[in-house]
């Protein structure tokens, strides 16, 4: 190609606190060369203000298309013979959801696939296998152009529709993203063997230069400092952390617990905090910039986040509070949910402990807070691992090239050429 590659990233809303993984992702590929418009199906309810946003040159657009405005651009397509298939496939596939979704979908995949036009758009990606997947899934019938998308957790784990979505999906999709081996496995398995190709994985990575390993700590007498970074939802088990550090201040252990992260269980778990005495001990930060979570990390001894799968099945795959932990010199200690246990290598770069068991976190806490040497040599493997298997740039380069190869095969018509064949 003999222009930069222009890609259309299709979200929910951008930027996002908890999402600092598809900005970097981003900023990557701008670093490569790549032109990236992120089009937006709604306003931002989770503004984020790390510094390093100011470098995206990205331009950012809010889906606000209305459905009668939608279905009038929908009927002009009629009466083009060209486009009159397309649009035909699009209205039913929107029309079999009978909610106001099926017609919010509709109305913002007319507008991603004008704007696709207009811009010269070569390739669309999705991040998460739901309403982004869907609005990008129908622009491509619209207007042809190629499609892509990153699962991650949610709605791999609570999709109703279940293995007829994630088929259709497959079928249109040049590919689809998952971010760990547990994920890709149960992903291939729901869309079948034929179709399973298409399912590919790659790591969500972190700027291993801009997060680096902090300087060695001397073991001195200072009470251990202990660290969470998480949204404050049920999966990840902040409630636990709070029932294992009540456990460490009845055994006369001096430390300090930092949680940074806000949600909707935030009041609860402040209210249990001061129940169980913790107060002066354990302290709730709130949602703080990037550069400040990261500040945090390196001041920290021990990172701490007890995942488990909350009552309606959605469940953490990759949390990148993990990685970013990790590439600090941090040992970590978590649970072996989904793809947390390829993050952490269990006694070499951290620990995982069963899920829901506040006893068996309250004694490992305890042993990596008493032995300095220990957290040293977890925290010089983690970083390895971190550069060996999170680094953005070689992963990033890795979904350059599938954007590059599925674009290509677009212009060619080798994807509906393959969509017609599987269906």
């Amino acid at each position: 190609m003999s222009r930069p590659l222009r890609i259309g990233y299709v979200v929910k809303r951008f930027p996002r606190v908890s999402e600092t993984f598809i900005a970097q992702e981003i900023l990557e590929l701008e670093r490569r060369g790549a032109e990236v418009r992120v089009l937006t199906l709604g306003p931002n309810d989770q503004p984020a203000h790390h510094g390093w946003l100011e470098n995206l040159r990205a331009e950012v657009l809010q889906m606000s298309l209305s459905f009668p405005e939608a279905w009038l651009e929908l009927t002009a397509r009629y009466r083009q013979p060209m486009s009159r298939a397309n649009a035909a496939r699009t209205l039913l596939a929107s029309l079999a959801d009978p909610t106001d979704r099926g017609r919010r979908s509709l109305a913002q995949a007319v507008e991603i696939a004008r704007l696709a036009e207009r811009a010269r758009i070569d390739h669309l990606h999705a991040h998460f296998a739901n309403q982004p997947a869907t609005a990008a899934l129908l622009a491509h019938r619209l207007c042809g152009v190629s499609f892509s998308v990153t699962a991650h957790a949610k709605d791999i784990w609570t999709n109703p529709a279940g293995t007829r979505d994630w088929r259709r999906l497959a079928r249109a999709a040049s590919f689809i993203v998952t971010v760990s081996d547990m994920t890709h496995r149960y992903v291939a398995g729901l869309v079948g063997e034929r179709l399973s190709g298409r399912v590919r994985r790659l790591y969500n990575g972190i700027d291993l230069e801009a997060i680096r390993p902090r300087a060695p700590v001397a073991a001195t007498e200072r009470p251990a400092r202990l660290l969470c970074v998480a949204r404050l939802v049920e999966k990840k088990g902040v409630d636990l952390l709070l029932d294992a550090c009540a456990a460490l201040r009845g055994a006369g252990l001096e430390f300090s617990l930092d949680i940074i992260g806000d949600g909707e269980l935030a009041p609860r778990l402040r209210h249990r905090s001061a129940e169980l005495g913790l107060d002066g001990v354990v302290t709730f930060c709130g949602a703080l910039p990037h550069e400040q979570v990261v500040a945090a990390m390196r001041t920290t001894d021990v990172f701490v986040l007890p995942c488990r799968i909350a009552a309606d099945g959605d469940m953490d795959t990759l949390p990148t509070v993990l990685l970013e932990a990790m590439a600090c010199g941090v040992p970590c200690i978590s649970t072996p949910i989904a793809g947390v246990a390829e993050i952490i290598a269990d006694g070499e770069t951290g620990c995982l402990v069963a899920p829901g068991d506040a006893s068996q976190l309250a004694t490992v806490m305890t042993r990596l807070m008493s032995e300095p040497a220990t957290r040293l040599r977890m925290g010089r493997a983690a970083r390895r691992r971190a550069e060996k298997l999170f680094d953005v740039r070689g992963n990033v380069a890795v979904l350059h090239a599938w954007f590059e190869e599925a674009a290509l095969a677009s212009s060619t018509g080798a994807p509906a050429k393959a969509e017609r064949q599987l269906a």
